[in-house]
């Protein structure tokens, strides 16, 4: 069975996430009005600017407003590693190493009740999980209060985890993405080895030269690596790259946007999946 490393987005949360995963987008968003766009009643008060924000069941009511927002965080981050069913997304079938991102908003009602709850995912099943354990969300014991009145706060909660020992691998049920010049008749290995070797051909003869001469006028060669998703429809996505410059990095990256379409996608039951690829590569100039 797939593992699932749970990494919660929460506010304050700031030892949950390692520095490569963060996402500041994710951080600045936590509680802002925005991300709710049309679907926010008129009454509703930011997170931001209310005087006292809602207190979760089992948080101090003497503590100041900021130990309170870090309170009701720690419980809503509990809370969904507690309640969230991990064999849900165990089912989907996803490869090793995919990061999959929920995006979950709700609101507290000046009755401190849980209401108008969305969730976004490219995954129906992992989206309907995300509503039923914020269902189970208890009332606050106070619900927030701006001017001395109580008020409807929203709250945003990016939920990430990623799939472990998922075992993407050579099993016959499994199809490595297939580049072209590639045979997908042979083993998921040597399917595996062809497509990628490709792939480093590709940027072989893509890469500017010219640039990594410039940058590293010293040296006969440098090394980048890159890691990047191929899609269900055989297309690069999500890529990153690490150099020793950055603009070595940004050129491999902006050589790979370029990279033909797959002749196939990677796929787990002959159904098209995203699969993970992640190399280090050296050239010479």
């Amino acid at each position: 069975m797939k593992n699932l490393l749970f990494l919660f987005s929460i506010l304050f949360s700031l030892s949950i996430f390692s520095q490569e995963n963060t996402n500041s987008e994710d951080l600045k968003d936590t509680q802002d009005t925005s991300n709710f766009e049309g679907s926010v009643d008129s009454d509703v008060t930011s997170f931001s600017i209310i005087e006292n924000v809602p207190i979760y069941k089992g948080c101090s009511k003497n503590l100041d407003n900021k130990a309170q927002k870090e309170c009701l965080n720690k419980k809503l981050n509990k809370h969904i590693g507690a309640n969230f069913n991990t064999k849900v997304a165990a089912k989907i079938d996803l490869p090793d190493e995919t990061v999959v991102k929920i995006n979950v908003k709700f609101i507290i009602s000046k009755t401190g009740e849980i209401v108008a709850i969305e969730a976004g995912t490219p995954f129906p099943e992992l989206e309907a999980e995300a509503i039923r354990v914020i269902k189970l969300i208890p009332k606050m014991e106070r619900p927030g209060y701006f001017k001395d009145e109580p008020v409807s706060v929203p709250y945003f909660i990016p939920i990430k985890f990623k799939i472990a020992n998922s075992g993407f691998n050579s099993s016959k049920d499994m199809q490595y993405p297939t580049y072209r010049g590639c045979e997908k008749s042979v083993s998921f290995e040597d399917l595996k080895n062809c497509t990628i070797g490709k792939i480093m051909d590709y940027l072989k003869v893509s890469i500017n030269y010219e640039l990594a001469d410039k940058l590293f006028p010293l040296d006969k060669s440098t090394q980048f690596e890159v890691s990047f998703v191929i899609n269900e429809k055989g297309k690069a996505e999500d890529i990153s790259a690490k150099a020793h410059k950055r603009e070595m990095a940004a050129e491999a990256i902006r050589v790979l946007k370029r990279m033909p379409k797959m002749k196939a996608p990677g796929s787990i039951n002959g159904k098209p999946t995203k699969v993970p690829v992640k190399f280090l590569m050296t050239i010479y100039f």
